[in-house]
Order: C-alpha cells, then sequence, then structure tokens
C-alpha cells in the first residue's frame, strides 16, 4: 500500500546496495514506516562455517551494523535488522511476508558493458516473482539535497501506463497517492510499443533531472503478480529498467496480490 507501513531494504554490502539502503531509511522516514534491513547469507558458506564452528550470522549480523550505520540517514529510523540464509528471492519474500512489508528496495543489480547495463539475477527474479511492490534504486541516483533525510527532494511522479493492461490503473492510483505524500506533481505517461515512446521518456527524465537542482523524478509501473504473462509493452518496460537512472516503483496492488 501506499504511502508503506514497513519498508524492507535487501542489502549486500556494496555500494548500489547501499543506495538502495539510502533510498529506503529516506522513504521510511518521510511515510513514517518500519524500516527492516536484510540480508542473505549464502547458504553453503554458511553451512561450511557451521561445520567448523564458525557464527557466520554473528560476524555478518556486525557488519550489517556497521553498513546501516555508514548509510545516513538509515540509523535514524532504529530499523530492525535480519540476517537469514537460503536463495536470495526467497528470502527476501518470506521476510517481506513476515514482517509486513508494503515495498520491498533493492539496487538495480546492474552489471556495465560496451554500452549498455543489464540486471542482475537477483534483481530480475524478484521483478518476475514478487508479490510485494518493489522499489528499485539504480546505482547511479543521488539524492538532490544531500542533508535532507526524507523524500521531499524526489518528483514529479511519472506513471507509466499501458491501457491494455489492468495492473496500469493500480500504478496510476498508487502514482497519484505518492505524489501527494511527496508533495510532488503526478504525471502519466501513456506506453505505445516503439522507440518514439523511449526517446521522449528518456528526453523528459533529462529535462527533469538537470534542469531541477531541487527534484528529480521517480517513475511508476503497474506488475503483473508472479506471472510470466507480458503485455505488449514488455520491450519498452524492459529499456525503461535497464536503463533509467532514477527510481522507479514496480507496483502491486493489494487486491491483484491477493488473487
Amino acid at each position: 500500500m501506499i504511502p508503506p507501513r514497513a519498508v524492507l531494504a535487501a542489502v549486500s554490502f556494496s555500494e548500489p546496495s547501499r543506495v538502495a539502503l539510502v533510498l529506503a531509511s529516506r522513504l521510511a522516514r518521510h511515510c513514517e514506516a518500519h524500516l527492516h534491513v536484510l540480508y542473505v547469507e549464502d547458504p553453503l558458506l554458511d553451512a561450511a562455517a557451521r561445520h567448523v564452528g564458525i557464527d557466520l550470522a554473528r560476524d555478518t549480523a556486525r557488519e550489517l551494523r556497521r553498513f546501516v550505520a555508514d548509510s545516513w540517514p538509515a540509523v535514524l529510523c532504529s530499523p530492525q535488522l535480519h540476517v537469514v540464509a537460503g536463495e536470495a528471492v526467497d528470502v527476501i519474500l518470506e521476510v517481506a511476508h513476515r514482517q509486513g512489508a508494503d515495498v520491498i528496495v533493492v539496487d538495480g543489480g546492474r552489471i556495465s558493458g560496451a554500452e549498455r547495463f543489464f540486471f542482475g539475477s537477483r534483481t530480475e527474479d524478484l521483478l518476475r516473482s514478487a508479490d510485494v511492490s518493489l522499489l528499485v534504486a539504480p546505482a547511479e541516483w543521488r539524492p538532490s539535497q544531500s542533508d535532507v533525510g526524507d523524500l521531499s527532494d524526489l518528483g514529479p511522479v511519472i506513471a507509466l501506463v499501458d491501457m491494455s493492461e489492468q495492473p496500469s490503473a493500480a500504478a496510476t492510483k498508487a502514482a497519484n497517492e505518492l505524489a501527494s505524500v511527496l508533495g510532488t506533481s503526478v504525471e502519466v505517461m501513456h506506453i505505445v510499443p516503439g522507440e518514439e515512446t523511449s526517446t521522449a521518456l528518456t528526453k523528459r527524465l533529462a529535462e527533469d533531472t538537470v534542469g531541477a537542482a531541487e527534484r528529480a523524478p521517480m517513475l511508476v509501473l503497474g506488475k503483473h503478480v508472479r506471472s510470466s504473462r507480458r503485455g505488449r509493452s514488455a520491450a519498452f518496460v524492459n529499456r525503461v529498467l535497464a536503463t533509467a537512472t532514477v527510481p522507479i516503483l514496480w507496483y502491486v496492488a493489494e487486491q491483484i496480490a491477493q488473487l
């Protein structure tokens, strides 16, 4: 739901995941939501450590506390920390359900190629299977105002919709609610498969990001739940996810998630 009551940040101690934690903590503070921070331990490594009598979870928890302390304003949220061994996507969703998280915040998980960026497998798997809304923080994102501890410097909220797909209606509603919470404007862009729409969006985002000294945009898209179904706009959405340098909310409506 928007605004969220609980936010889960899944981190990996990488710099991109620090960006995700900063975004998650700002969202939690802005919405007065509970913040949970999760590190997923590799199950094989955890088993090997246990075999030789090493408490890997204790050491990881200590490192996680340092990571949170160095990722302002996360420490201001007094987050609940979780270290759990298992398959990353399964653990993230399990903890999100157990803690009642309305939003899971992850980094884009990108690795650079010659001229393109591709999503890492964990983020891809979450995008495909999550029944909880995902907020993707690209590694390039930085708060417009580093000394602001919330998201008052974020906006406008741009809803990308395909009127032929039901999740777009929920995404538009979520975008309006989010814009109201952030105190910013909302825009709706109709997705028409093709390079023209992608080019128009890229230009629009560039204008917002460069032209506004105090605010940067955020995108909202609707998500099908646990489905491999891909709509007519799939190629366009993939381009957005692969190239955007602004936060993207992949929204799952409550009524949809319960189906």
